[in-house]
């Protein structure tokens, strides 16, 4: 991916090349201004590659599409919606029927233990309830593919970690296919089956690792020596990358 504005030519990814199978949770990781959210951008088809292709199923990506879905890091509730109004905002797009909304929308707020809170207004929700909202609102018109770009990134640490179990919790149970993009080394162990780990800018996927282990996964397996042996080697492989992109950020 190469933009190009006002005379500068930035190559922000140079070759991307990794497959997600149905039912995987992936986590991407890199140094900052790598790329990242930008990938999430060409998977969900909010911008067209310069070169390449993004495949689903089979099918290229040549812009938005109703099997894929996006969870942002800021607060994307609607604040004139309740809670129940929100989750059923694209299937009201969509134009399923007011009942059939109403049932859905019913259905997945038990999923993400929010039923009880179904007519609230997000100004009466914590943070991590809102994040749990914009999940709901994801996955109520059943998209193949999840994308998250740092959705808990607002969150305190142990938010993140009460969150992040509701969604693995979520996951385990809908099977859907995860792209999940973070800063965090132990957030990616923690939730991923697999870490993409990019270089940094213009980017390339410098290594993939799989993460052997066992689900459920309950916080306290942050304790685990094989957990340390994780992200003690997802760190070594970024560390290298963010120094010179710390370097080239401050120049």
């Amino acid at each position: 991916m190469t933009f190009r504005a006002k005379g500068l030519v930035t190559e922000a990814i140079a070759s991307v090349t990794g497959t997600i199978d149905k039912g995987r949770f992936v986590s991407v990781i890199g140094p900052s201004g790598c790329g990242k959210s930008t990938l999430l951008d060409l998977v969900c088809g909010l911008q067209r590659p310069s070169s390449g292709r993004i495949v689903i199923d089979g099918d290229p990506v040549t812009g938005p599409r109703t099997d894929t879905a996006m969870v942002f890091q800021e607060d994307s509730t609607l604040p004139w919606r309740t809670v129940r109004e929100n989750v059923e905002f694209g299937l009201e797009v969509a134009g399923v029927g007011k009942a059939e909304r109403a049932e859905r929308a019913r259905e997945m707020l038990e999923v993400v233990g929010l039923a009880e809170f179904a007519d609230h207004r997000p100004r009466q929700l914590s943070g991590g309830m809102k994040q749990r909202v914009a999940i709901a609102r994801a996955l109520v018109t059943d998209p193949g593919i999840l994308l998250m770009d740092e959705p808990f990134g607002a969150l305190d640490q142990q938010t993140r970690l009460l969150v992040g179990a509701e969604l693995t919790r979520i996951w385990e149970r809908t099977h859907k296919r995860v792209m999940f993009v973070t800063h965090d080394i132990q957030e990616a162990v923690l939730l991923s089956d697999e870490v993409w780990v990019m270089s940094r800018r213009p980017s390339v996927i410098k290594a993939v690792r799989q993460i052997d282990l066992p689900r459920p996964r309950p916080a306290e397996i942050i304790g685990d020596p094989r957990f340390h042996a994780y992200t003690d080697d997802l760190w070594e492989l970024l560390r290298v990358e963010v120094g010179p992109a710390a370097e080239e950020s401050a120049a």
